[in-house]
């Protein structure tokens, strides 16, 4: 019992001891204004590197599938994930400042042996006194290659964090965005949840704010993986009246995150089919009504049944203390529909 209690514990010491060996190195990086040595940047730069190589051995043994990282359902991971994130934007910071530091002195050291590679040499006495020989000119070898190809070869590294951060940058969010979330969060807790079916796909205003709410809790649960949001599932939109096709369109949803997408889009009356890839969702407007903004919001669990509810914008904006959440993308201002 001791010896697997002892298994048990030690991806839980791993982790805390990559917290808090890095923590200080994270928490106070270089001024720009403060001039370092270049001996000084690639002390931190092997420094942090060796904290990356520790931070990735971690993650190997708390990891035990193919799942990326960020993308993990361990939170234990998913917190190593976004630690490596804030690992690398430092560890670009310095690499950028040194490769800047020996470009600088390569150029110096060139200009310098120009300076000294022209030498006078006179191959015979003048003969005649008024009259001097040109001076020759002869350029001395070039300064060694080593610093050239140190560089080359930290570029190369760039390039590599650059792309590891731009994938990490798929998945994970953003400070600003968690921010929003937790916004958006606090504002749930204080309103009361409204008893709704999620298999109901047509929604009034107060089941909406509900749908709403529900995704803030999903966005800012912990316990829930994140997902990629360089994804957006295109919806097909097709609406007939009287059995005549009176609008076609096909509308990307944009990812808010944890397999959440959502999108604002203007529905005619008459009977309108939604699909989703092999999903296909029913929305019946009145014959006598007018054509009207919705909000469309979209579930995809990996593994699990999709979820698709459909309101309107303006009986949302009707509810009392309506749950408009901050992690609403940029181009859908509810706050604009209010007057």
């Amino acid at each position: 019992m001791a010896t697997r209690r002892s298994a048990a514990a030690l991806p839980v010491l791993l982790l805390v001891s990559v917290l808090s060996h890095s923590l200080t190195s994270l928490a106070t990086p270089a001024g720009p204004a403060t001039p370092v040595s270049l001996s000084a940047l690639v002390e931190q730069r092997n420094s942090l590197t060796a904290e990356l190589e520790q931070y990735q051995r971690t993650i190997a043994v708390l990891q035990t599938d193919d799942t990326p990282p960020e993308q993990s359902s361990n939170p234990a991971v998913r917190k190593l994930a976004e630690e490596v994130v804030r690992l690398q934007e430092t560890l670009v910071n310095v690499m950028e400042r040194e490769v800047t530091l020996l470009q600088q002195e390569i150029s110096q050291a060139r200009v310098a042996q120009q300076s000294k590679s022209v030498t006078i040499v006179d191959e015979a006495p003048p003969p005649d006194p008024v009259e001097t020989r040109p001076i020759v000119m002869h350029a001395t070898e070039a300064p060694p290659d080593t610093a050239s190809d140190h560089v080359e070869r930290l570029h190369e590294l760039l390039e590599d964090y650059h792309a590891e951060l731009q994938e990490a940058a798929n998945t994970l969010p953003t400070d600003q965005e968690l921010e929003l979330r937790e916004q958006a969060l606090r504002q749930a807790q204080a309103l009361e949840s409204i008893p709704y079916s999620v298999n109901k796909v047509r929604l009034t205003g107060s089941e909406g704010s509900t749908a709403l709410t529900q995704i803030t809790r999903r966005l800012s649960d912990p316990t829930i993986p994140e997902s990629r949001r360089d994804i957006a599932p295109i919806c097909v939109i097709r609406t007939r009246l009287f059995g005549n096709l009176i609008g076609s369109e096909n509308r990307s949803l944009k990812p808010v995150g944890k397999n959440h997408y959502i999108a604002l889009v203007r529905l005619q009356p008459g009977d309108t089919k939604l699909s989703i890839m092999d999903n296909n969702w029913k929305v019946r407007l009145s014959h006598d009504s007018e054509a009207q903004d919705f909000l469309i919001t979209l579930y995809q669990p990996p593994g699990g049944k999709s979820e698709l509810h459909v309101f309107a914008v303006e009986e949302l904006l009707a509810v009392d203390r309506p749950h408009i959440p901050a992690w609403l993308p940029d181009d859908i201002q509810l706050q604009a529909y209010s007057g």
